[in-house]
Order: C-alpha cells, then sequence, then structure tokens
C-alpha cells in the first residue's frame, strides 16, 4: 500500500481545502511514501541543491529499503518547478513540498535569527568550519531555530551553504574607495556589507546574470565556484578573493505534518542521512571554491584583496554586529540576548583558528 504522505501539499498545490487533504492521508503504517524536496536554485551549479539530490535523496530511499519495512519515493522540484527562492520556506510550511532547502538570506523577516552568520563578516573562508560553528550555535541557543516550528509548521533537520564569499566584477579595482558610486549586488543581508557610498542592489542567482549583463549590477558579492558555474564572469570579468567568509546561510527543513506522519524508524533515517549531508555539502563547496578559482583564473583576471584591506574593511563594520543583534532583540523577543548569542559565535570560531579582522566583540559587550 502506498502512503502520499504529501498529500496535504499537493492539495494546496492544486488549490483544494485542507480539510479535505488532511482526511486523505493515509495510515502512517502503510508500507511505501512519496516525499516531495524542492528548492528554489538550480542542482547543477548550486552544491547544496546538488546534494539534496545526489545525496540527501538516494541515500535516504537506499536506507530505508534496507533498513525498514517500508519504501520511501521523492518527487523532486529544483531550480523553482514547485517552489521559487522567496517561496520554499511557505512551500514547507504549507506542505507544498515536505522537505525544501532554502537560504535563509530570502527570508530576513521569517527566519531573522538564522541571519546571525551575515553579521559577522570575514569569516572563516572554510564552509566545514562555518557549518559545525553554527550548528554547535543552533545546539546551545535554540531560539535561533524555534521560529521555524514554532511558527512555520517546519524544523531544522540540516545545515550548509556556499563556499567563500568574494567579489566580481565588471571592472578592475584595488581600493574600497573604488567601489563608491558602483552598483553592487547582494542577496540582502550581505548588502550592509559595502563600503559607504556604494549601491547595493539585491538580486538571487536566479537573475544576477541579467542584472550584470543589462548594466543593472556593476558587480557581485558572490562565491567562485557559483561565480564560474553561472558564467557570471561574462558581464563581469573581474573577480577579488575578499575573503568575507564562508557563510552557513542554508536551511534544510521538513514539515511537521509530515514527519508526524511518518514511522519513528523513517524519521530516524532521515535525520541521520541530513545530518551527513552538511557534511558532504561542507566539502564539495570546499572543492567547488579551488576548481572554481582555477577555471576563473583561466578566463578572467582574479586577484586577492590583502589582509591589510580587509582590516580596514571590517573595522569600517565594527559596530554592524552590535547594531544586529539590537535589531535580533527587538525583531525575536525572548529569553535569549543575541549580543550573547553573537559573543559566543566569535567565541566558538576563535576556537576553530579563526581570526576576525575587526573587533566585533567590543561594541557587543564580550
Amino acid at each position: 500500500m502506498t502512503s502520499r504522505i504529501n498529500t496535504l501539499g499537493l492539495a494546496a498545490a492544486l488549490g483544494l481545502g485542507a480539510v479535505t487533504a488532511m482526511t486523505a492521508i493515509a495510515p502512517a503504517s502503510a508500507e511505501n511514501f512519496t516525499l516531495r524536496i524542492g528548492s528554489g536554485h538550480n542542482p547543477g551549479p548550486v552544491g547544496y541543491v546538488k546534494m539534496m539530490r545526489d545525496f540527501f535523496v538516494p541515500q535516504v530511499a537506499e536506507r530505508v529499503a534496507a533498513r525498514t519495512d517500508h519504501t520511501i519515493e521523492f518527487v523532486e522540484g529544483y531550480s523553482g518547478t514547485i517552489v521559487g527562492v522567496f517561496e520554499t520556506l511557505e512551500g514547507v510550511q504549507d506542505g507544498v513540498v515536505d522537505i525544501g532547502g532554502f537560504c535563509v538570506c530570502f527570508e530576513e523577516d521569517k527566519t531573522a535569527a538564522m541571519n546571525v552568520t551575515y553579521f559577522l563578516p570575514f569569516t572563516s573562508p572554510d564552509p566545514r568550519v562555518s557549518a559545525a560553528v553554527l550548528g554547535n550555535l543552533i545546539a546551545e541557543f535554540p531560539q535561533i531555530t524555534e521560529d521555524l516550528e514554532g511558527q512555520f509548521n517546519q524544523t531544522l533537520i540540516g545545515i550548509s551553504g556556499f563556499d567563500n564569499y568574494g567579489l566580481g566584477t565588471n571592472f578592475e579595482w584595488d581600493g574600497t574607495s573604488e567601489l563608491v558610486g558602483k552598483k553592487i549586488l547582494a542577496a540582502g543581508p550581505n548588502l550592509p556589507w559595502l563600503p559607504e557610498g556604494t549601491i547595493g542592489v539585491n538580486t538571487t542567482l536566479p537573475t544576477a546574470f541579467e542584472q550584470l549583463d543589462t548594466g543593472v549590477g556593476e558587480g557581485i558579492i558572490i562565491f567562485p565556484g557559483t561565480y564560474f558555474g553561472f558564467k557570471f564572469y561574462e558581464p563581469a570579468p573581474n573577480f577579488k578573493v575578499t575573503n568575507f567568509g564562508a557563510m552557513s546561510q542554508i536551511a534544510l527543513t521538513m514539515n511537521l505534518d509530515t514527519r508526524a506522519a511518518l514511522p519513528g524508524d523513517v524519521v530516524a533515517i532521515i535525520d541521520e542521512v541530513a545530518g551527513e549531508y552538511e557534511q558532504v555539502t561542507a566539502q564539495w563547496n570546499v572543492d567547488s571554491e579551488a576548481s572554481g578559482l582555477e577555471a576563473l583564473r583561466g578566463v578572467i583576471p582574479v586577484t586577492e584583496m590583502t589582509r591589510a584591506a580587509q582590516i580596514d574593511w571590517a573595522n569600517a563594520l565594527e559596530g554592524w554586529p552590535a547594531e544586529r543583534a539590537a535589531f535580533l532583540n527587538s525583531a525575536v523577543p525572548g529569553a535569549v540576548d543575541y549580543a550573547d548569542v553573537m559573543c559566543r559565535y566569535i567565541e566558538l570560531f576563535n576556537d576553530a583558528g579563526h581570526e576576525f579582522p575587526a573587533n566585533y566583540g567590543g561594541p557587543l559587550g564580550c
């Protein structure tokens, strides 16, 4: 017998009522289950989606078949075919997809606290370190993700991200003064990284090429693997390694109704694979950065910002993390003080061997 665990999501997609959908869900004792999984990004050049498709989905299906009396089939929808980059959180919430991967940068209001990674630029360039640090931070401060369950009917099952942020442009530059007046694309929460006088423009990976090609943007804060994979080097043939850092800004979440309808042994396997997914995606990002930089050097000039320039840039942002902590305290009221959260975040990175180029902890009161 087959159980369509995602019947609620399918009904929502077809415009049917929630009550009708709920009554159609078969009991959890069914042997075969179908789950819908999706993301707004392209699995080709985007590691977290590629690993959803190439690692998470097949590993869950194989292990459920091998270790339980059940089977799972996935209906996969990437590149915005089911949910777009701005729709995935809501898609999981409503059951349009049972499992979704999305950048919290596109949900600044609804996942404000999870954007904490963006509030300390020039962090570790290693995606493996960043993912591990954020995982430890969430374990210590579960308030960071509690709104996912309390308001949005889903739970975080995996953390991932991209590789080390740099800056690609259609002009050559060395000092930050040369960025003044230039239109630079960024995801949203990293727009404040830009020096004063720079014109920040919101973007997404699916729209960035056209924005660069038409002059809406003259540069983009981006990762080298993705820069090459999306061919952004064609309209913007310069890339600078700035070492803004590898942010862990990708949430892999699961609908709570779906989770409750599945047998416990199946849920345990999903969580197990999600934990491994974090590791394989982080390693993929490490490899993507290395191969991306090598490929870029074959087609455009690639330069690196000096440590002294990083220090100057970071010092100009020294008070910004404290401003963001105050914002989080007002936007996500609760028992935790986000200045303490960010102080601990800095400490965890220091313990991992990373030294921030500015004293962010001073204004935070660490």
